[in-house]
């Protein structure tokens, strides 16, 4: 995180006096990206009354650690552009739970194992707005503003007979569609740095609307 934050600050005090710049009005540029980290993921890792349970095993995250998106943005001017960032996660948790169970053929108490599965699955659409502070033959920096819709689709599965989501509340709430707040916001710093005329990399630094770091690759559409 340190050594981003530099290289950003880096960019953003270097020369903008360069005859050419890397983007100007009417380009076109796609950003492929991944995020880091899942921060939905990131919290129910740590869920002692499930992960520290006696009974519980074979826990593990549905989903890992990243996220995945793209953006698109067509420059205005050679300072602001417009575009829409899309990003989709998927959050969630598998275990099993060993219960003791009444055998009515045996009419003893047996182990059995059940397994239970909760999935969350959480899609931005965003509209964004860049302005482009730093720019040279190589370098584009910018600060973004972005806000849209959001939507979060829930599923939870088990092999317990008995088991019923709506009942269980919390994490366990049935199949619900829908966010509380179905409003995405992001704001965010970034860079771009290109090793051709028309292809290089990028990272952004960015609180709500997604990953706190996202990065891959950028795509200059060339213009005619």
């Amino acid at each position: 995180m340190k050594k981003i934050l530099l290289f950003l600050g880096v960019v953003a005090l270097s020369s903008t006096t360069m005859a050419q710049t890397q983007v100007g009005q009417g380009d076109f540029i796609i950003d492929p990206y991944i995020g880091v980290p899942n921060w939905a993921n990131s919290t129910l890792y740590n869920r002692a009354n499930i992960s520290d349970s006696s009974s519980i095993t074979d826990y593990k995250l549905n989903g890992g650690m990243i996220s995945y998106g793209g953006r698109l943005e067509y420059m205005l001017s050679d300072d602001f552009g417009i575009g829409a960032d899309i990003n989709y996660e998927v959050s969630g948790f598998n275990y099993n739970d060993t219960r003791s169970v009444y055998d009515e053929t045996t009419m003893t108490y047996v182990d059995q194992k059940y397994n239970y599965d909760y999935k969350a699955r959480k899609l931005r659409a965003m509209v964004r707005l860049n302005y482009h502070f730093v720019q040279n033959d190589r370098v584009d920096a910018y600060t973004a503003f972005a806000a849209g819709y959001k939507n979060i689709k829930r599923t939870t599965e088990s092999t317990d007979p008995n088991f019923d989501s709506n009942s269980e509340g919390g994490l366990f709430s049935g199949d619900n569609n829908g966010a509380i707040f179905p409003i995405s916001l992001r704001l965010a710093l970034g860079t771009r740095v290109y090793f051709t005329d028309n292809i290089g990399a990028h990272v952004e630094l960015g609180i709500f609307g997604g990953s706190i770091i996202q990065f891959g690759v950028s795509v200059k559409l060339p213009t005619y």
